[in-house]
């Protein structure tokens, strides 16, 4: 993968972010738009970790963020019932990209 870390915890920060505010807008188009666009980043930097040498720490915690983030979440955005956990988990996700070294 040869975007920088730093970039990619910025870009998915906002993603997330983004994902959050188009919830609390009501506008349920905007919201599966937004997830779409979300699940398919994380998807793809998943693919390029599996294909690389990265630490099996970062790995293992990756691979727990894209389970969610590509099985989880597509199913839990549709029903508008989910969206304060939905914004609880994007918010831990948010948390954990500190974790992740630059």
């Amino acid at each position: 993968m040869n975007t920088p870390v730093a970039e990619i915890k910025t870009l998915l920060d906002e993603l997330a972010k983004n994902l959050c505010n188009s919830m609390d807008s009501g506008d349920r188009e905007k919201v599966l738009a937004f997830q779409k666009i979300f699940t398919e980043t994380i998807a793809a930097l998943w693919n390029s970790l599996e294909e690389g040498e990265v630490d099996l720490k970062l790995k293992s915690v990756s691979r727990l963020i894209a389970g969610w983030a590509v099985h989880e979440l597509p199913e839990q955005i549709l029903d508008p019932n989910h969206d304060e956990k939905v914004k609880s988990e994007l918010k831990l996700f948010q948390r954990s990209l500190v974790m992740i070294d630059d």
